[in-house]
């Protein structure tokens, strides 16, 4: 059993890798701030995968960039994106920042760092492929 305030566990969750909500189920007591989280409960989040190493997701994201400028820097649009960012999060290898695959961020929005905004990227483990124009 875990007992904490709302915050802390909150804190928690993100520092493991799930949300609140995945843990809601497993709430055993409520007693203003202070709650009780049953970890044995089936529905408590399984701990997730280990990630890629720093190394491993520089060189993964130096690839990834060198094909986007040698394709011409080709932009997916707000609706490509956020179809990417859906698919990425019901993916058992999304740890809620990352994809534990191949390290790179996963983030909604149309950023440079965002490999879902590269429109001639494509899903290490194929779920989503590259968008044409």
């Amino acid at each position: 059993m875990i007992r904490c305030r709302l915050n802390h566990l909150e804190a928690r969750c993100r520092q493991r890798g799930y949300t609140l909500e995945q843990v809601r189920p497993c709430i055993a007591s409520q007693d203003g701030d202070q709650i009780t989280v049953d970890e044995t409960h089936p529905a408590y989040p399984a701990k997730p995968k280990p990630g890629v190493s720093l190394v491993t997701r520089a060189a993964n994201f130096a690839r990834s960039a060198a094909r986007h400028v040698a394709a011409g820097m080709p932009r997916a649009t707000d609706e490509q994106v956020a179809q990417r960012f859906a698919i990425c999060q019901t993916c058992e290898h999304f740890d809620g920042r990352a994809c534990r695959q191949c390290g790179c961020p996963v983030v909604r929005e149309r950023k440079f760092v965002s490999k879902l905004s590269w429109a001639e990227q494509s899903c290490p483990v194929g779920k989503w492929g590259p968008v044409s124009s």
